[in-house]
């Protein structure tokens, strides 16, 4: 048992003499010191303060990690001191009796287990509430300040939970203004401090007497006409408008922030305090495009590339899409890449009209495999886009010696790789060009954004111009040498950049710990395994930590047992060519690429992110074992 349990299983034992004290208190009357009153209470107290936390131990109370608990949890908590009852029921009869002849009656022993039962539940439930990370941010100390007014429609318990969220999450940027609700012995009153307005027909009138800036709905249990109606109202003020339980989910991408009912997140930026206020000073000094932030940070990614020039861009797809102009890449040529990707790593061929050919993968490493490039190299071959997937770089000798061979352009596609070595080399700038991604599912973040690294002078020059819609560095205002692009990064996202690039060391090996605790708690799950990784990847760089299932395993019906047990899980990736884009405009079929097709079919990647604990890697892997021993047995 891990020591971070003893406090608990400590905490059961005093539970356990409080119950018994308690139960002996209301069956024999006020405690003495005589010995008659000890021989009845004091073995059974020994023997229940070791057999209750024993019964819990077996009924796996102690592996549960109750930040993250759900009713079965609690069902298995509640079986722990049954089982407990009925083991110190069977000691007292055929134990305690014999021995000294009298101990608890059986009245006696209900009282006790009764009272050690709500002692117990109630101390699961503080837990519940309670228990947090060293790591966790306290957002009330970050000094962030409300700036959009809020009205809640619905003053009942889903009205006021939405209020203590908002209250306890100040990084959402709303002040609880008011509830509106239609309930007339509440309308009048004060809720968690705040007026009752009603009834809901008044709403325009609250929302411009109070400054409203956005209505969210909390009444979960009302009719669905009742809700549209509110909605309508609110277009006609108009107001924008959510309603519960999305107002805390974000844009299209909200998968990767926490929904489930377990509060494990599909991934999690590491932000600190240190980002915050690295935003807030730039915010403060007014500049907030191409500044020094952006010099500083386009200084550190070149370090850590080991690159000679580094420049800021907006995101991943649109740092590949200047590599695709800086190629040269035009209508009628072809650039060699992999279908086993984010699907920007073709896309951005197709910006320039040209043609993406793609290469089957490696069934190990899930990278482009070497041994199948040269045959799809064609005389209209212009560059290839080597992919380091997953954080896993390339097998790079063998694609730069062919592509040197056939004079042909390679750009390294490092968008999941920041940090990852091959053969001791860093990857990005052993190409002519390479990418790294900072979404906020990467190994670090600028919110989005992205930096290309090259050690070609002319090319960082042209990738400068390209960014700023064509500008040279010596065009004047309003002039432009060339088309360009407002692909720039903003002060803000290049200041987050900054502060995250200096604890990128650290966040890595966070990671890779992360990682390594999954292997080791998967060990011996045939059904499931992990990324293998290649002999050449001398420092992997973990951008998700993926399992491939036994064939046979359906994919999809993982995700979906996972889901119902509260865990997100994500498939990675479904094949390029099998995009129905792709499909209709090249007319590409399954079969074109079996192992890329293989490895989509059967990939799940689990929640992962920098400051993930044991104790939440263990809550997935058992889901995940739950999972698959329910699928291949049908129980």
């Amino acid at each position: 048992m891990k020591i971070r349990y003893w406090p608990v299983v400590l905490a059961d034992v005093f539970l356990t003499f409080i119950s018994v004290i308690f139960a002996a208190v209301l069956r024999f009357g006020p405690p003495h010191f005589g010995e008659p009153y000890l021989s009845l209470v004091l073995p059974f107290m020994v023997a229940a303060m070791i057999l209750r936390p024993a019964s819990l131990a077996v009924a796996g109370v102690y592996r549960k990690l109750w930040r993250y608990s759900t009713t079965r949890d609690f069902v298995w908590l509640i079986s722990g001191v049954i089982g407990g009852t009925v083991v110190l029921f069977l000691s007292a009869r055929y134990v305690f009796i014999p021995v000294w002849e009298q101990s608890f009656t059986p009245p006696a022993i209900l009282i006790e287990g009764f009272i050690n039962l709500s002692l117990v539940v109630i101390f699961r439930f503080l837990l519940k509430e309670t228990e947090h990370y060293q790591e966790d941010i306290d957002w009330k100390k970050t000094g962030l300040t409300p700036t959009r007014n809020v009205l809640i429609v619905g003053a009942g318990s889903a009205g006021v939970h939405a209020f203590t969220e908002i209250v306890d999450n100040p990084q959402l940027g709303l002040r609880a203004m008011a509830f509106l609700d239609d309930e007339a012995s509440k309308i009048g009153r004060q809720i968690q401090g705040l007026p009752v307005f009603g009834p809901t027909i008044r709403i325009a009138e609250v929302v411009k007497q109070q400054g409203i800036d956005e209505v969210i709905i909390a009444i979960p249990g009302a009719p669905q006409q009742t809700i549209m109606n509110i909605q309508a109202r609110c277009q006609e003020i108009p107001v924008p408008c959510r309603t519960i339980p999305h107002f805390l989910e974000g844009g299209e991408e909200s998968a990767d922030v926490p929904t489930s009912a377990l509060k494990l997140p599909m991934s999690l930026p590491d932000i600190t305090a240190e980002e915050i206020q690295a935003v807030v000073k730039v915010m403060q000094s007014r500049n907030l495009s191409i500044g020094s932030r952006t010099v500083e940070f386009e200084k550190l990614i070149a370090d850590v590339a080991q690159a000679k020039h580094a420049v800021a861009v907006t995101n991943g797809t649109s740092a590949l899409h200047l590599c695709m102009i800086a190629s040269n890449v035009g209508s009628g040529d072809e650039v060699i890449t992999t279908p086993f990707s984010f699907i920007a790593s073709a896309n951005c061929i197709l910006f320039e009209k040209a043609t993406p050919v793609f290469v089957d993968i490696d069934p190990q490493t899930l990278n482009m495999d070497p041994a199948k490039l040269e045959s799809a190299i064609t005389e209209k071959t212009k560059a290839i886009v080597a992919v380091h997937v997953f954080g896993q770089p390339a097998d790079m000798d063998p694609i730069m010696a062919i592509a040197g061979k056939h004079n042909l352009i390679v750009i390294e596609d490092a968008c999941e790789a920041i940090g990852a070595d091959y053969k001791d080399r860093r990857v990005g700038a052993m190409g002519r060009a390479g990418t790294f991604a900072f979404y906020p599912n990467k190994q670090m973040t600028t919110g989005e954004g992205a930096a290309l690294v090259t050690n070609d002078e002319e090319w960082a020059n042209l990738f400068r111009s390209l960014r700023n819609q064509g500008r040279d560095k010596f065009d004047g205002w309003l002039n432009h040498s060339r088309l360009g692009y407002n692909y720039r990064m903003s002060e803000l996202n290049a200041a987050v950049g900054v502060v995250q690039l200096r604890r990128l060391e650290e966040m890595l090996k966070k990671r890779n710990d992360v990682a390594n605790a999954y292997t080791k708690v998967l060990a011996g799950v045939e059904e499931a395994k992990p990324l293998r990784l290649a002999p050449t990847t001398t420092n992997m760089s973990w951008f998700v930590y993926v399992v491939r299932l036994r064939e046979g395993i359906p994919r999809d019906s993982v995700i979906t047992l996972m889901e119902k047990r509260g865990i997100p899980t994500r498939p990675y990736f479904s094949p390029i060519h099998l995009q129905p884009f792709y499909r209709r405009q090249f007319g590409f079929e399954p079969g074109a690429f079996p192992q890329s097709e293989a490895a989509g079919e059967s990939i799940v990647a689990l929640p992962f992110h920098t400051n993930m604990k044991v104790e939440e890697i263990e809550v997935v892997c058992r889901a995940l074992k739950d999972v698959i021993r329910e699928i291949t047995t049908g129980a």
